[in-house]
């Protein structure tokens, strides 16, 4: 069977969630011998992986097509998106597609499978990332269109089933739930313990937060617990790092209003290798975003060893159970309690054991075995019909 997979907009690798994920289970699968052919197709100038015998990259050109529209009084030529996946699908005789991202652009008249992490802007529409997205525009139809025309859709647990099946009128049987693996980065990196000492940092004198700075990673309590940590003489950091999405300039007009800028740091992004040294030597990940289903960070931490406290939302209890504290992402008091939580070494020791539990059922290997069975029960269905053209 000639599977397709589409990857979106490849890069060189950042450690940015969605990203990261997809990177992992194409070097999965390409790490494997298989009797199926595989055909990735990718936007961007480059790709950055290589071919092999039964697995070859596409790119996929994004170019406007023009249209002519008529009226009485005149003749109008203007140029409308267009892109071409559905026709090389077709011409490529691909059996069946995996997006690993959802796919906005075009009708797909193959069949399709697509996971979806999440649907945020539609559950907490309040925020001005989600409220202002053109996604509420025109590409909300289309994803509600392109959602409800998949073979199946994958997300990660019962509250993103639950979401989906909900807000986009999906019936229950065509929504899969394989639970977030950990990226294939962290077991093959080194530490970069040279970002400890060019910010002033120690083993267990900081919390960590890595997060892009969107108004919904809620940074902002995270700096009121600062301005807590600071006052009780709780000799700890707060460091950030992600990329502006365009709220770090009020976060850090707010870190200077409060005088806290010895006490918490902002990085932008930063490499694999430093992120693992801060993971390994940071006293807690401590993540409250207020969105989300499920957090890479979360297992990149406890594979580092690394105690995780997190927002007490239903999907990251239902990713994470008793491997992380949870806290109330709206109360830095709460956050400070779990924080404190932490000094008592047994209780730190146990969260550590029970995330080395975790990841190991979290892997990158056990993840594509179940996209693989997905394809495997496909292909009983897909004999039913020819290729387009034969």
């Amino acid at each position: 069977m000639k599977i397709g997979f589409y990857l979106g907009d490849i890069k060189k690798p950042q450690s940015l969630g969605e990203l990261t994920f997809e990177l992992s289970v194409v070097n999965e699968i390409l790490s494997r011998d298989s009797d199926h052919e595989f055909v990735f197709y990718y936007f961007g100038k480059k790709n950055i992986f290589k071919n092999k015998e039964n697995a070859v990259f596409k790119s996929i050109k994004y170019y406007k097509k023009p249209e002519i529209s008529f009226s009485p009084l005149n003749f109008k030529t203007r140029k409308i998106p267009f892109y071409p996946l559905n026709y090389r699908l077709k011409k490529d005789n691909v059996d069946t597609v995996f997006f690993l991202t959802p796919y906005l652009y075009e009708h797909i008249e193959i069949p399709y499978f697509t996971i979806i992490r999440d649907v945020a802007h539609r559950v907490l529409p309040l925020f001005p990332e989600f409220s202002s997205n053109f996604i509420f525009e025109k590409a909300e139809k289309r994803l509600n269109s392109f959602l409800t025309g998949a073979s199946k859709i994958i997300t990660a647990n019962e509250l993103a089933k639950n979401d989906i099946k909900t807000l986009y009128d999906v019936i229950e049987e065509n929504i899969i739930s394989i639970p977030l693996p950990y990226p294939l980065w962290i077991e093959h990196t080194k530490f970069d313990d040279d970002i400890l000492s060019k910010h002033n940092l120690s083993k267990n004198s900081f919390i960590l937060y890595p997060a892009q700075y969107w108004a919904h990673k809620n940074h902002i309590r995270l700096i009121l617990a600062a301005q807590i940590m600071k006052e009780q003489n709780f000799n700890l950091k707060v460091v950030f790092t992600g990329m502006d999405r365009g709220n770090k300039k009020y976060l850090l007009n707010k870190v200077k209003e409060l005088d806290l800028e010895d006490d918490v740091l902002f990085l932008d992004y930063i490499e694999e290798t430093e992120l693992a040294s801060l993971y390994k030597n940071a006293y807690a990940l401590v993540y409250p975003s207020l969105a989300g289903i499920d957090s890479i960070c979360a297992l990149e931490a406890m594979y580092f060893n690394c105690p995780v406290l997190i927002s007490n939302n239903a999907g990251y209890n239902m990713q994470l159970h008793s491997s992380a504290l949870y806290f109330n992402p709206l109360d830095e008091n709460d956050i400070i309690e779990k924080i404190m939580m932490l000094s008592d070494l047994a209780i730190k020791d146990d969260l550590i054991a029970k995330g080395q539990s975790l990841i190991k059922n979290s892997t990158c290997s056990k993840y594509v075995d179940k996209l693989s069975n997905i394809g495997d029960d496909f292909y009983l269905m897909r004999q039913c019909w020819a290729h387009w053209g034969e």
